[in-house]
């Protein structure tokens, strides 16, 4: 209502100042006052006219020159205008609307400089380009959106705008371009040290080919896409009227298992939590070139499981949810691993990935030690947060032969990431 009362009001100046420069001419006479009423006359007109151009029927489209990216990448972006009429602009102002969660930047392993601070990793992003359109019918526009942080980022909308040349006119259209894009967080060179000693301590030999999964049937359960067609149990699905496959039972027995802490009651760093996701990928993709077996576990307010299958087949399934995964703030880990978790046999490796080291915590590594596990812990913290009373715990990890790897903001910072848990 006030965009139309602002265009009525700026219409009725303009046809005013149209009539006063009429009855100048007509009272005043002569050749310079009609010259300019006659030189002044398209302009007031062309300012009349603008503010009811129709915008809204411009046919505009953007394209994004990728959809799946890894953090830190860059992604370009194509906008193409396209109109029927070539009615004169002088200027038209392109605009793009970003959300919440790409007003952060990825510059790589330099933002672990300083990982206590995010006001490096913060970014206040935005895009305006100003075009001179003149009578042009099609107009495409590039521009690069680099250093992209982890996480599913939804474009919406683009604002345009467009004016006389001494700006006491303008009009503006607003269209809705929905696009969503996923940066997958980066996945980082990694190298472990003993990784076959590490690896083979497990109740089932590390280095098991996928063809050796499908010996002894333990059960059933829902068809996960990537299963072969030789496992569909077929007596099952048609009892239950839903697609069942074969469980094995070194399915069960993977020779290690990741699990990843994502509770950030304690730890609210938001660097610290985004090292942990690299750090967890950057394994998981390690482990899975080197095709052995792993399960990976995420514990916050729910447990998200991925079973080696989905690992090896259905990679970009756990990518993707790594990049959309946050930090929760609900139950801390040492409530969440009281008892063990069904899926992992005995005597199984189990490495954490965590952020927060406590007491309490220290107590339910150290009954998991206790039910035949090997515990291996990857404790990412702050250099400046580490202190006394963390080395104390870890000692105490050490002394039950609990392998922990503390990893700081010089080992982020490093060329190449090394897991090395040591008791």
């Amino acid at each position: 209502m006030k965009a139309l009362l602002r265009k009525i009001v700026t219409e009725v100046q303009l046809f005013f100042l149209l009539g006063f420069l009429f009855v100048f001419s007509m009272f005043q006479g002569g050749f310079v006052s009609w010259f300019l009423f006659y030189s002044m006359s398209p302009i007031i007109l062309y300012m009349m006219m603008l503010p009811f151009y129709p915008l809204q029927y411009w046919e505009i489209d953007r394209h994004l020159s990728n959809r799946y990216l890894q953090a830190g990448g860059k992604l370009d972006i194509n906008i193409t205008i396209n109109r029927k009429f070539p009615f004169p602009l002088f200027f038209l102002i392109v605009e793009e609307d970003y959300p919440e969660s790409l007003q952060f930047q990825d510059i790589g392993k330099k933002k672990y400089q300083n990982i206590t601070e995010q006001a490096g990793f913060e970014r206040k992003r935005r895009w305006k380009k100003v075009i001179y359109p003149g009578f042009k019918r099609h107009i495409a526009i590039t521009y690069p959106l680099d250093h992209l942080p982890r996480g599913k980022h939804q474009l919406s909308q683009v604002h345009l705008k467009v004016g006389d040349p001494f700006g006491f006119v303008e009009a503006a259209y607003t269209i809705d371009l929905p696009q969503e894009f996923h940066v997958y967080p980066a996945i980082q060179e990694i190298k472990w040290k003993h990784y076959s000693l590490s690896l083979e301590e497990g109740a089932s030999p590390s280095h098991m080919h996928d063809e050796k999964l499908t010996n002894v049937v333990s059960g059933v359960r829902e068809y996960i896409p990537g299963d072969r067609f030789s496992w569909i149990d077929w007596k099952t699905t048609a009892r239950k009227n839903t697609v069942m496959t074969k469980e094995f039972e070194q399915e069960k027995d993977s020779s290690m298992a990741l699990i990843l802490d994502v509770d950030g009651l304690q730890n609210q760093r938001h660097l610290v939590f985004e090292a942990a996701i690299e750090w967890t990928v950057s394994i998981l993709h390690t482990i899975r070139k080197k095709n052995q077996n792993v399960s990976f576990y995420t514990l916050g307010k729910d447990v998200k499981y991925f079973s080696n299958q989905q690992l090896q087949f259905q990679f970009p399934i756990v990518q993707n949810y790594l990049a959309t995964v946050k930090q929760e703030h609900e139950v801390p880990l040492a409530q969440k691993i009281v008892s063990s978790i069904p899926e992992l046999a005995k005597g199984s490796t189990v490495l954490f990935v965590i952020t927060h080291l406590d007491e309490i915590l220290v107590d339910r590594f150290v009954a998991w030690k206790g039910q035949e596990y090997i515990v291996m812990i990857c404790y990412i913290v702050a250099e400046k947060d580490h202190q006394l009373h963390q080395e104390q715990l870890i000692k105490s990890l050490r002394l039950k032969n609990i392998s922990v790897q503390i990893i700081t903001d010089k080992q982020l910072q490093k060329e190449q990431w090394e897991v090395n848990p040591s008791r």
